[in-house]
């Protein structure tokens, strides 16, 4: 019909769509998250309602990205794809990503921790392999809901990153259980 004559949409119709299907969207999500929420708990079944609340961030991104160059830069790192399985990618981002379904913010200014409670946070130092070990902990966050995930992995896991060695922290068994199912791809076993 020659209303788009080098068949590309201007980026201000892209935006446009991406703010009102991501604001749209992040209100259904977030409504939804809500009502599964006792789920969190549950073993196995917290997959629920942490699948909710990390999509509801891909819509509050897709949301925000007219706003935000530094946004709009990172998700075209990932292709705009929220199961994005490129940990390199994740790592190149300075403010957010997504990383296989789980919403990804940066914190800090330098140094290469992380922390994965419902989301992941790194440091803005954060290798590959820091991605994926995070995501191992959220799978852990999966498998054991939240009422066992946090008093036997997430306290003890902040507790021995804060008083211990890099070596020492990294050989306990919550910390070397999340590194082998980081690397274990979208399988839980």
């Amino acid at each position: 019909m020659y209303t788009d004559s080098d068949g590309y949409l201007p980026e201000w119709l892209k935006d446009a769509f991406r703010f009102i299907s991501g604001a749209l969207i992040t209100v259904v999500g977030a409504a939804l998250t809500l009502d599964t929420s006792p789920l969190f708990l549950v073993p196995g079944f917290s997959s629920i309602p942490l699948l909710l609340l990390n999509m509801t961030f891909y819509e509050t991104m897709l949301a925000a990205s007219p706003f935000s160059s530094t946004i709009k830069s990172d998700m075209n790192l990932i292709a705009w794809n929220p199961f994005n399985g490129d940990a390199n990618a994740v790592a190149g981002s300075k403010d957010i990503s997504f990383y296989k379904g789980v919403f990804v913010f940066r914190y800090g200014s330098s140094g290469g921790g992380g922390i994965s409670f419902g989301i992941i946070g790194l440091g803005r130092g954060a290798s590959a392999n820091t991605v994926i070990h995070e995501y191992g902990h959220h799978k852990q966050q999966r498998f054991m809901g939240l009422a066992l995930y946090t008093p036997i992995v997430a306290i003890p896991s902040l507790i021995s990153a804060a008083i211990s060695t890099y070596g020492v922290h990294a050989n306990r068994w919550y910390e070397r259980w999340a590194t082998d199912w980081g690397n274990r791809g979208w399988i839980w076993w």
